[in-house]
């Protein structure tokens, strides 16, 4: 398959600074640079060239998809997952090392993924809405390892269920508290406002939300509690539902 980038000719530099705090990324109309793929640069801003779009009339879109438990001072990216547009598996990328996010993406208010994972890792969909983009805050997806689900759900006196659907919300920008419209265990919130830490706590208002073990007796879910909603995502047995929404700053 072939996989639409910018174009060559451009040499923009993008750079993904996470503050992370599921499902990735933050628009530009320029083309990149290739930066070391074992190299997260956590202070350059994403620029805004003035030039045209390596992209045409599409959209230069990136970000990240990082490891359950990475940090600013313990990075983790996701390597070698392919993240596919839904319906159009040629527009497509692998991550490198770093987990890193870049492709030509079509111009519309909502895009969902698919989420190839390596081996040991989750599948899933990424729901990505274009308001989640207007900050430039780089949006950071993360994928768990099948390991990892039984320690980090123990420690939340959870139970993973492979049966049920896991719902992770990125909260760009503003966070506000959500609910999920089908039936779930607590709601589990993290933050990484301390800078090397990401801590996990009861609640539902934090940079990431998670919905866990949500029942998939339908195959969609909705979620509500943020200005930009509601937002209608997929649900899939053993499968992460990656989800970046929201940006509003007054």
């Amino acid at each position: 398959m072939s996989t639409r980038r910018p174009a060559a000719s451009q040499h923009t530099a993008v750079a993904c600074r996470m503050r992370t705090c599921l499902l990735l990324l933050a628009a530009c109309g320029g083309g990149s640079s290739q930066p070391d793929a074992n190299v997260r640069d956590k202070d350059a801003a994403i620029d805004a060239p003035a030039d045209a779009s390596p992209c045409g009339s599409d959209t230069f879109f990136t970000g990240e998809l990082i490891d359950w438990d990475s940090t600013d001072s313990a990075f983790l990216g996701v390597n070698a997952a392919r993240v596919s547009v839904q319906g159009m598996p040629a527009i497509s990328t692998t991550t490198p090392p770093n987990g890193r996010l870049e492709l030509c993406v079509p111009t519309v208010p909502l895009l969902r993924f698919d989420v190839d994972a390596p081996a040991g890792y989750l599948d899933g969909t990424a729901y990505v809405e274009r308001e989640a983009l207007g900050g430039g805050l780089a949006i950071s997806l993360r994928s768990i390892t099948t390991t990892r689900t039984a320690s980090f759900y123990t420690e939340r006196g959870l139970t993973f269920d492979p049966a049920r659907a896991h719902v992770l919300v990125f909260l760009a920008g503003d966070r506000s508290t959500l609910t999920l419209d089908r039936p779930h265990d607590a709601a589990q919130t993290a933050n990484d406002d301390v800078p090397g830490t990401f801590t996990w706590a009861a609640g539902a208002g934090g940079r990431y939300v998670l919905f866990p073990n949500v029942s998939v007796a339908q195959a969609t879910g909705i979620i509500t509690g943020d200005t930009s909603g509601p937002h209608t995502i997929a649900l899939a047995a053993g499968q992460l539902s990656l989800v970046a929404i929201s940006f509003v700053f007054l």
